[in-house]
């Protein structure tokens, strides 16, 4: 019996793209200026935090959500699902050369979304707002990545 229970769960996780847990959902919105104006042609990614050791001993990578590039008022807004064994632990990162002068790549700001927002299914019922974030000035914790040097933005 507990053999036959084994070959259930391991196809099933099979099925889920290797994943055991339960489907989660979260729904981001913004508005990001730099120095006063729209940020405009800002990338945003969603993701989700695994930082972790798994059971196995091995480092789970955050997994990618989705993603978002600022409108010409730098508004974004986007929605992601991941599946988690535990709550998951959204949080977005915003790619950004505000206030950044020649410096290479772009800085990184991270803000974590509340577990509160985050809903069991594949479709939020609510949108959490960071509301209106100026990205001028230094931030603690903010880093820079190369990642994504090929995306222009029209007012930063």
């Amino acid at each position: 019996m507990q053999l036959l229970l084994l070959i259930l769960v391991l196809t099933i996780s099979i099925s889920e793209g290797g994943k055991l847990g339960r489907l989660q959902s979260v729904a981001v919105s913004g508005q990001v200026k730099c120095e006063g104006k729209p940020a405009v042609g800002v990338r945003v990614d969603l993701m989700e935090s695994d930082n972790n050791m798994e059971e196995s001993g091995i480092i789970d990578d955050d997994d990618f959500m989705s993603y978002a590039v600022t409108d010409e008022l730098g508004n974004f807004n986007m929605s992601g699902s991941e599946v988690e064994i535990s709550g998951i632990e959204p949080y977005i990162n915003i790619f950004h050369k505000c206030d950044d002068g020649l410096s290479p790549c772009q800085r990184v700001l991270r803000i974590n979304i509340p577990k509160s927002a985050t809903i069991w299914g594949d479709t939020p019922t609510e949108l959490f707002s960071i509301g209106i974030f100026e990205l001028a000035g230094k931030v603690i914790g903010e880093r820079r990545s190369c990642a994504y040097r090929n995306l222009t933005s029209t007012s930063i």
